[in-house]
């Protein structure tokens, strides 16, 4: 893979492309596929990069105002209370579970011995 630089007439930026090379079995040609991977700033004259990985996170607010970031983390502590609560009341499942088959087991023992006597 190649790097290429552009520049456009029309905006003044240059642009930072990575190019491959393939080859085009049905047109018998050699071709060449472009990633747009950033622009070169030209204060500095380094490549800044495009696209999400390369975008500066924002804090992004909703049409009243909310803060997006904020609402996440708030929605994420909630989540977390959540699944707690339900470790704990899966806990008390098991719990109640063992004792109902405790249960089980005295009532046969009684009905075993009840039948016996008969």
């Amino acid at each position: 893979m190649a790097r290429i630089e552009h520049y456009d007439k029309r905006v003044g930026i240059t642009y930072v492309y990575e190019s491959e090379s393939y080859y085009d079995r049905e047109k018998r040609q050699s071709r060449s596929r472009r990633k747009l991977i950033g622009k070169i700033d030209p204060e500095t004259g380094e490549m800044v990069p495009t696209g999400r990985k390369g975008r500066p996170s924002k804090n992004i607010t909703s049409k009243d105002g909310t803060d997006y970031k904020e609402q996440c983390l708030s929605l994420q502590k909630q989540l977390e209370r959540s699944e707690e609560k339900i470790r704990e009341l899966e806990s008390e499942l098991k719990a109640a579970a063992a004792s109902i088959n405790d249960y089980h087991k005295l009532i046969q023992k009684i009905s075993l011995l009840c039948g016996a006597e008969k």
